[in-house]
């Protein structure tokens, strides 16, 4: 057809490495693109409908050539049943999105076409068949098929999922605006020629069209060049690592490890929060907090880093804003203080970064509180031009600002949209080469009584308190991974804490029965019996310990795994990658408080 759009290119991570299947994989995404396209260009409806057949019969051929390649390696094992049942569920979605095409919003039925397609022919590609290709490859060398398909496992399972379905989930959002964009075209090209709208206006919206094309491409090459990078980085330096360990540079590459592990959990992070907002996913918390442990948090994370860099960081609050119990969401206050005040560290050469908080309104009898919150810093500014556009997501300075100093563009976007989250506002003073001072305010209602229970622990003090007042001490720690197992004995071990192990939930519910602990450490997800239902088992069983503080230590680290955390009865949640001054501040808070 005349005109196009292509919302999913053909990219070599595709590739089996099987030459029948990779062809028919091309044209399976060839016909996905020329749906695409009739769809957002309205096409007549036979035409629509030739494609889509073309596209169900191409389909049903393809998986016949599969189905015959996996069974000749697969005879009777779970994987050709299950990929079996994947192909089945896929022609009985497309026969149901096709039945209910005439009762729904033509623009419903494009976006469903759309989102199935391609989220299943990208997932089904790149995890299912490619897993399966990896075993029929490597067989020939000898090994059995449960070897290869162990090998396989360990080369798509875990992070890699969760990055796939990350970055579709994102390529969702910029394709079904790319493909909005250009039927708005189409609808105004059929309305000029009854109309006699100028050709300057079409111009322009094409323009634009290609321009939001133009940004879903670029997007996904930046992201996939900021995902792998830190992988690659972590890969080498701890291969390095391995080998020269007693060398004193084993510790020196390490280090360089750590830095693009944290780089990558950072990527991935705004990844993730952005996905959310985008998708209306993501909601704030309501709970009783005061600031002083908001900046606690926010020194301990950033603070450091500046004073390796050789600046100052300094926190001006008055002493009555600090302590006023407010209600709101402290995580999600935390993030945005530690966004801005981690770019103005990354941006300062030398000089300070300075966080200053002010109240607006000094009305006793008001039921909330308006602050205003500063990050000031003597970096390197931003030019005019550039800062009505810096809080977009995947916006930087300039394109050399990415290469030099990092980061995927979206703290400030997150920032923003939190922000907006909580009724306040946000935006930014700067001027190149004298720093900049970024600003949000917010109004948050007053929570009651001073917070007298709870104190503000300091992450360097955590530590020699722990080894001064709860060395031999026994907790409980319920962990099925191995290696997680070993960085939570060394981190607990180092404070002098005596630690029980347990495999999984049911372990950790048969060891509550058996013994008393000081403080229970629940993964949440563990075979037999998960931490969840661990948790309400030790709370409502014939425990030991029914009161005994239980702390989530898990990778389910959103808002919603915290609250069902909560609502088990845990008494608190701690994510993993796991911050060694987080945990120990945390353990302090809880060991000290008496069953």
């Amino acid at each position: 057809m005349q005109n196009s759009v292509e919302i999913l290119p053909w990219n070599k991570n595709f590739e089996s490495g099987i030459e029948v299947i990779d062809t028919q994989h091309k044209q399976l995404v060839k016909l996905l693109n020329v749906l695409v396209s009739h769809l957002a260009f309205q096409s007549e409806a036979p035409e629509i409908t030739k494609v889509f057949d073309e596209l169900k019969a191409y389909t049903a051929y393809h998986f016949s050539t599969e189905e015959k390649i996996w069974h000749e390696h697969f005879r009777n094992d779970s994987w050709e049943e299950l990929h079996q049942k994947g192909h089945a569920d896929f022609i009985a979605k497309v026969l149901e999105i096709k039945g209910g095409e005439l009762h729904k919003n033509p623009d419903v039925v494009i976006e469903e076409i759309v989102s199935f397609l391609t989220h299943w022919l990208a997932m089904h590609i790149i995890e299912s068949d490619k897993r399966m290709a990896k075993v029929v490859l490597a067989l020939p060398s000898g090994m059995s098929l449960e070897e290869c398909k162990v090998i396989a496992n360990q080369e798509m399972e875990g992070a890699t999922r969760v990055l796939i379905e990350t970055v579709m989930g994102m390529y969702d959002t910029l394709a079904h605006r790319t493909i909005q964009m250009t039927r708005e075209i189409s609808r105004r090209i059929k309305a000029e020629q009854d109309l006699q709208v100028t050709q300057r206006e079409l111009i322009r919206l094409k323009d634009e069209a290609i321009a939001a094309n133009a940004a879903k491409s670029t997007f996904l090459a930046n992201m996939s060049h900021e995902l792998r990078t830190p992988l690659n980085g972590i890969m080498g330096m701890i291969n390095f690592a391995q080998q020269r360990m007693s060398d004193p540079t084993g510790y020196d590459q390490l280090d360089k490890a750590k830095h693009a592990a944290d780089h990558l959990l950072a990527v991935i992070n705004d990844i993730l929060d952005i996905s959310k907002i985008e998708a209306n996913k993501l909601s704030l918390e309501t709970t009783r907090f005061n600031l002083a442990s908001v900046l606690e948090s926010t020194n301990s994370m950033v603070g450091y880093k500046a004073r390796a860099k050789g600046l100052d960081f300094v926190i001006d609050a008055p002493f009555e804003l600090l302590n006023q119990t407010l209600l709101g969401d402290p995580l999600r206050l935390g993030q945005i203080l530690i966004n801005l005040t981690g770019n103005a560290v990354k941006f300062t050469r030398k000089g300070q970064v300075k966080v200053i908080i002010r109240e607006l309104d000094n009305s006793e009898s008001s039921s909330s509180v308006a602050m205003r919150f500063e990050v000031k810093d003597s970096g390197i500014g931003v030019p005019q031009e550039a800062q009505t556009s810096l809080f977009s997501s995947f916006q930087q300075a300039d394109a050399s600002t990415t290469r030099k100093y990092g980061g995927t563009g979206l703290g400030l976007a997150i920032c923003k949209q939190l922000v907006q989250l909580m009724g306040g506002k946000i935006g930014l003073v700067s001027k190149p080469d004298f720093g900049s001072t970024f600003w949000f305010e917010l109004e948050l209602p007053k929570g009651g009584d001073e917070l007298a229970d709870e104190e503000v622990v300091f992450f360097e003090d955590a530590e020699k308190t722990l080894i001064a007042e709860f060395s031999g001490v026994r907790i409980l720690v319920a962990e099925d991974d191995e290696i997680n197992q070993e960085v939570a004995r060394c981190l607990l071990e180092d404070i002098g804490l005596v630690i029980d192990l347990a495999k999984d939930g049911q372990q950790a519910i048969d060891l509550a029965k058996q013994n008393h602990y000081a403080l229970i450490l629940m993964d949440m997800q563990m075979p037999n019996v998960n931490g969840i239902n661990a948790s309400i088992a030790i709370r409502n069983g014939e425990s030991r310990n029914r009161a005994t503080p239980i702390l989530a230590m898990t990778a389910n680290a959103f808002a919603e795994d915290r609250s069902a955390c909560l609502k088990a009865g845990m008494n608190d949640h701690i994510s993993k990658p796991v911050v060694p001054e987080h945990l120990y501040s945390t353990l302090l808070k809880w060991l000290k408080v008496k069953p």
